[in-house]
């Protein structure tokens, strides 16, 4: 009797974990191309962030901080200085609000996204998260399901929107454990 009552529960919380997976991978189904998308994009605005903080860097150099410039950019420094090159505090201001301008529209001119975070390993190992809308987070605890695609998860919660929660589903990109590596979570709205 109770080896029988086990089974029927065992099975019971097998097909409840399957369908959980499931449900998961349909709800993420129809996100999929969008999200390698904003793959793409987040690499692109990683890099243009790079140049941005590269800027930032030459500036300090280039007002009397040479010892905190790496040494991959000292030579990049005596070339500016060379052809007279120099930057301005406008240029690099200008370069990081072009960064969060481009990092909104990227999360907001789909109607589907209700947020985006993008999370990035820094040399110094410590990590760097940029998301949008500014103080959302992504939900925590969630039982996440892998997809098809290398490091690619989906979940299916409720993400806070300006008024209340909404369901959605999560599909996320989970950066590798060096640095210079980079991660990318976006919450859709779930299709009923």
């Amino acid at each position: 009797m109770r080896r029988g009552l086990a089974c029927v529960l065992l099975g019971a919380s097998l097909l409840g974990g399957c369908s959980g997976k499931s449900s998961c991978h349909s709800a993420a189904a129809p996100h999929i191309d969008e999200f390698d998308e904003l793959r793409h994009r987040a690499l692109n605005l990683l890099e243009f962030r790079a140049v941005v903080e590269r800027r930032r860097l030459l500036l300090r150099a280039q007002e009397g901080d040479e010892e905190s410039l790496p040494p991959n950019l000292k030579p990049v420094f005596k070339r500016m200085r060379q052809e007279r090159i120099t930057l301005t505090a406008k240029e690099v201001a200008e370069g990081e609000a072009s960064f969060w301008r481009m990092l909104e529209l990227m999360f907001s001119e789909n109607e589907n996204i209700l947020q985006g975070e993008i999370v990035f390993i820094e040399k110094d190992e410590s990590t760097t998260v940029f998301r949008h809308p500014p103080k959302r987070e992504v939900p925590a605890g969630l039982r996440w399901h892998g997809l098809r695609q290398h490091r690619t998860y989906c979940a299916v919660a409720d993400c806070l929107v300006d008024d209340g929660i909404e369901p959605c589903v999560l599909v996320q990109l989970r950066p590798r454990d060096y640095s210079g590596s980079a991660g990318l979570t976006v919450g859709f709205k779930r299709n009923p």
